[in-house]
């Protein structure tokens, strides 16, 4: 079964549902998706609820975090609702990883508790973000007293941007969770547990910043060096979650960084979808692959045979964002074709109403120049906004 939930469905995931003749369940995002009447079959949420219920190996896949609400009023006690609880919310799942990263420093705390926080407790650097969050929405590397006052200041906008683009269960602007800040390169894993707890992963994405301080998502990039060096080391960390959790047919986005010395520490995951926004259907464009029927189907690519035949091309996807501090109903349009003249080689642009959602757009795009991306990740959107004056 499929749930189509805000802010975001892609052409690429529609037709392969109807493709594949895969359910759907019945929700007001189908009709703000605009997706055409009777194109694929759709079930209600009694009809979902007993297929869950009934099936040995119940499959359910979603492109958005939104659809968490629906399990957790309608499956309340299933394992699917266990598995998103664990992952969703940051501080229990550092808890759960506490005895395997004992000496990782975190702590939350309720939003209204962080201006009474004594500043000698801070640990800096660090990393402030929503205890349960999404993008990088509220998200602050920090490193002193004067990062820790401004960054308070920033986040009462920040928030309400927060509870006007995502439901509580996607962003809580109530908790927050501080945390070490780890040093070393980020990664992101599209992957999902089979029916048998085995973790089988879809793609590997080196996230990039432009600086210590940058949060952002503005590239992601994917390649057969990155596929070949990581896959078997991040499968095991992934296998050690599975196991700790009795983790079964379950899809997930995990970020995680690897330090210097080649540890692999967890950030956090993101259940019941791969890449969001549908970005993982670069795959498509990288691998020749569909993630989707990878995990409906509960088929492993032959990554022997597919990194031998894929080019060797740096594949990304890069994310315009809105920058927070616009204010956007002074916002017109944006110099789409100035800003895409800094991609050598686009595959695909997905343009995003900044009125209502944190993007721009989204673009696929592939290079064979490190340069490039480094370029991309200087770029500012606010210079290519066009403003109501």
């Amino acid at each position: 079964m499929i749930i189509i939930e805000k802010p975001y469905v892609s052409e690429f995931l529609i037709d392969s549902i109807v493709q594949n003749d895969w359910v759907v369940l019945e929700n007001e995002a189908l009709e703000i998706a605009g997706i055409e009447e009777g194109a694929f079959e759709t079930i209600n949420s009694d009809v979902a609820k007993d297929y869950y219920n009934q099936v040995e190996c119940p499959i359910i896949y979603s492109n958005s975090e939104n659809s968490i609400n629906w399990v957790l009023e309608n499956l309340p006690d299933s394992n699917l609702s266990r598995y998103i609880k664990l992952f969703k919310d940051k501080f229990i799942f550092r808890n759960m990883l506490k005895d395997v990263f004992p000496d990782f420093y975190f702590k939350a705390l309720e939003y209204d508790h962080l201006s009474k926080i004594a500043l000698e407790e801070l640990k800096y650097p660090l990393v402030l973000k929503p205890a349960i969050g999404f993008l990088s929405l509220g998200v602050h590397t920090i490193h002193n007293d004067e990062d820790w006052k401004t960054t308070l200041n920033q986040l009462e906008h920040e928030m309400e941007l927060a509870q006007k683009f995502y439901p509580e269960a996607v962003v809580n602007t109530s908790k927050f969770i501080i945390e070490e800040y780890i040093q070393g390169e980020e990664y992101a894993v599209d992957a999902y547990y089979d029916k048998n707890g085995n973790p089988v992963i879809l793609n590997i994405f080196h996230h990039p910043f432009f600086n210590s301080k940058d949060v952002s998502d503005r590239i992601y990039v994917m390649s057969t060096d990155i596929m070949i060096k990581y896959m078997a080391k991040f499968a095991m960390l992934l296998k050690e979650i599975g196991d700790k959790n009795n983790i079964k047919n379950f899809p997930l986005h995990i970020e995680l960084r690897v330090t210097e010395d080649e540890r692999i520490i967890p950030i956090e995951v993101n259940p019941m979808r791969f890449a969001g926004w549908c970005t993982t259907d670069v795959s498509k464009y990288a691998w020749g692959i569909n993630v989707y029927e990878c995990f409906m189907k509960q088929q492993a690519p032959d990554w022997n045979e597919v990194l031998s035949k894929a080019s060797n091309k740096m594949y990304y996807f890069s994310m315009a964002e809105v920058p927070s501090a616009i204010e956007r109903d002074k916002i017109v349009g944006f110099e789409y074709d100035n800003w895409l003249a800094n991609y050598s080689n686009v595959l695909e642009v997905r343009r995003i109403n900044p009125k209502h959602h944190p993007l721009f757009a989204v673009i696929f795009g592939s290079t064979d120049n490190k340069d490039e991306i480094n370029r991309i990740l200087q770029l500012k959107t606010k210079d290519y906004t066009i403003f109501n004056v």
